[in-house]
């Protein structure tokens, strides 16, 4: 709460009193700056202990009321210097008062802040269960660089073959996905080296990378790796679709 003062002309706040001085408002010559010195001690009495914020106002505002009051009291210097030194004087005056105002919005939101603080103290907020996750769960994923990394050391150990027309149409990406998701329904994961080891050549190691990018993409596969230059391995994706060959029925009653 902002300090007060009763005088016979004015009663409220100091800064208000400061504030109509300066604006011409109220004479500085009708203020008793003893009278306002006095309520204050007493106040100080009262409070049985010195507020360094309370304190640090009445100091400048007082010592900003005696010097107004004694500029007003002696005569004006007639020389243009002084002159502009008072001029000067009157404008260290306002910026003290601008600073004033500036102080008590600083206040203001500071006794804000501690309201919100305060309130959020006597909030009790629920605390999230922590699930227990396996140890298996460790693994990573890998993005689409670390498997080109993979990729291209297993290619770097593949003997290099003359190219082959006929070998085109030898392996096409979709007859490697099918491979793929086959071998997943016999075994719970795939070492992603020993897949591409099982190629005959780059042709076909390249054609086997696609499958796999094109696996992943579709979160039918899922390529993980448990440590840092562990084995990446091949898991059953999310959205792996079931299905199972069969011959092709035959109708007896079309061939008859």
């Amino acid at each position: 709460m902002a300090y007060t003062i009763k005088l016979p002309v004015f009663e409220g706040p100091f800064d208000l009193l400061l504030h109509l001085v300066k604006i011409n408002e109220m004479d500085i010559y009708d203020i008793p700056i003893a009278e306002i010195t006095r309520q204050y001690l007493d106040y100080l009495h009262v409070m049985q202990e010195l507020d360094l914020e309370v304190a640090g106002e009445f100091l400048v505002m007082a010592a900003t009321l005696i010097h107004l009051k004694a500029r007003t009291l002696l005569p004006a210097p007639p020389e243009p210097e002084e002159q502009e030194e008072e001029l000067g004087a009157i404008m260290s005056a306002r910026e003290l008062m601008r600073q004033l105002v500036e102080y008590r919005k600083y206040k203001e939101a500071a006794a804000a802040l501690r309201e919100r603080e305060e309130a959020a103290a006597r909030v009790l907020y629920r605390i999230a269960s922590v699930e227990v996750v396996p140890e298996r769960t460790k693994e990573l994923s890998l993005d689409v660089s670390l498997l080109y990394r993979a990729f291209a050391r297993v290619l770097r150990y593949v003997d290099v073959q003359p190219y082959r027309p006929d070998l085109v149409e030898q392996f096409t990406v979709e007859e490697k996905i099918q491979y793929i998701e086959d071998l997943l329904r016999r075994e719970s994961e795939i070492d992603l080296t020993k897949l591409f080891g099982r190629c005959l050549n780059k042709l076909e190691i390249i054609t086997t990378f696609m499958a796999v990018l094109e696996l992943t993409r579709l979160r039918r596969i899922r390529i993980v790796q448990e440590n840092p230059f562990d084995t990446i391995r091949i898991l059953r994706g999310p959205e792996q679709i079931e299905y199972e060959f069969s011959e092709p029925r035959h109708d007896d009653n079309a061939e008859s």
